[in-house]
């Protein structure tokens, strides 16, 4: 099923006379492959590189070569990051042959496809962000209700075995999503020493959504003996294959930010779904007020907006966002009805950051006054702007 604001986006910058390079990133089965290929056409150059084990750069420039002889002279490369040093080839390509050819690739490791450009690519490439499906697109192409989406998030090749069967369901986003982008995505691309110990920073991730971790009781949790910058380096590795993000405290000082525990953000809820058990059995309505916090904050980081939370002893916000037209708001997510009361860290951190205003994202639609309220259908449809 097609993204048609990715393939929109991707067939205008196509139709542009002298584009850049477009690198499309982001996560596996989100609809990157079947987007390109309708924004491209039937005459256009389509190749992979996603193969079991990384291959030569020499392909790169066969599949050059006969998109110099094609009709269209469009060369689309889906998963480029599978080519061993793509960068280098690609850039003497492009230099040697300027406005030759049009020329779109994607990915599925935002890190190692951005390091390469920054590294190789500077001022020839445009980077366009493929998201994870958001309430809006889920429900006009699948009809999925607000609790069905804050459930079971949305892989759209899984969601026809929701009907059918869970455990198959469950048994597609494991063998078709989560294992590809750990063990091809990251054990494959990256050196990573400990495989098992990221398994199981991954395994205790999706099991605390929405929760802010100490690393140092996590590290006493692992089986493996991993070492806390390590944890770190793996957290941020997950992250990079849109699966897992660690969300700072928020803080006027960077420094004192970074130094924080992370809040645990599941990119997708399926992924927390998926490994419930037994898969079948009726979350608890302590486990949906997590998974709908969880859904509210990989939204926004989804759509772009710097994501924080704050706490100061027991004051808590649940997230502190900073959007792309600079709103700032200080939110609390709520699946109950609450009070002012409830909202004292809300009013506490707004009392000492002013710039932000105060946000109440209800799954009941309750208002307070002096507090913005924002339906939750809204936010999980917000969308990153081109």
């Amino acid at each position: 099923m097609k993204n048609r604001a990715l393939v929109n986006t991707i067939s205008t910058r196509l139709a542009e006379k002298q584009p850049f390079i477009q690198v499309i990133v982001g996560p596996r089965q989100v609809g990157k492959t079947t987007a390109l290929k309708a924004s491209i056409g039937r005459h256009a150059i389509y190749e992979s590189a996603d193969y079991p084990t990384p291959t030569s750069a020499n392909l790169i420039i066969e599949w050059w070569n006969t998109t110099l002889k094609s009709e269209s002279k469009i060369l689309a490369i889906d998963e480029i990051q599978k080519i061993s040093g793509w960068t280098e080839i690609l850039k003497k390509l492009w230099d040697e042959n300027p406005k030759t050819l049009k020329v779109v690739v994607t990915g599925s490791s935002a890190l190692l496809l951005e390091k390469g450009l920054k590294e190789s690519l500077a001022g020839r490439f445009e980077l366009i962000r493929a998201e994870h499906w958001n309430y809006q697109e889920v429900k006009k192409i699948f009809g999925l209700t607000l609790a069905e989406f804050i459930e079971f998030g949305c892989y759209p090749g899984s969601i026809p075995l929701l009907k059918d069967n869970l455990n198959r369901w469950g048994r597609y986003v494991r063998d078709s999503i989560v294992e590809p982008a750990i063990g091809r995505d990251l054990l494959q691309l990256y050196t990573i020493d400990q495989p098992a110990l990221l398994r199981q920073i991954f395994g205790a991730a999706v099991s605390l959504p929405a929760q802010i971790v100490s690393l140092q009781k996590m590290q006493g949790q692992l089986q493996g003996k991993g070492t806390l910058p390590t944890i770190q380096n793996y957290l941020k590795l997950l992250s990079e294959a849109f699966l897992v993000s660690g969300v700072e405290k928020y803080s006027a000082s960077l420094i004192r930010s970074k130094k924080s525990s992370p809040k645990l953000i599941v990119h997708d809820n399926g992924l927390i779904r998926v490994f419930e058990r037994p898969i079948g059995e009726k979350i608890s309505s302590e486990k949906m007020g997590r998974y709908f916090e969880n859904c509210i904050g990989a939204r926004f980081i989804e759509a772009g907006w710097n994501t924080y939370y704050w706490k100061d002893r027991d004051l808590e916000v649940d997230f502190v966002v900073i959007g792309p037209n600079n709103e700032k708001w200080a939110i609390e997510v709520k699946t109950t009805k609450t009070s002012r009361q409830g909202l004292k860290g809300l009013f506490k951190f707004c009392g000492l950051y002013k710039d932000f205003e105060p946000v109440l994202i209800s799954m009941v639609g309750q208002k307070i006054d002096e507090v913005k309220n924002i339906s939750a259908e809204e936010v999980l449809s917000f969308s990153r702007k081109y």
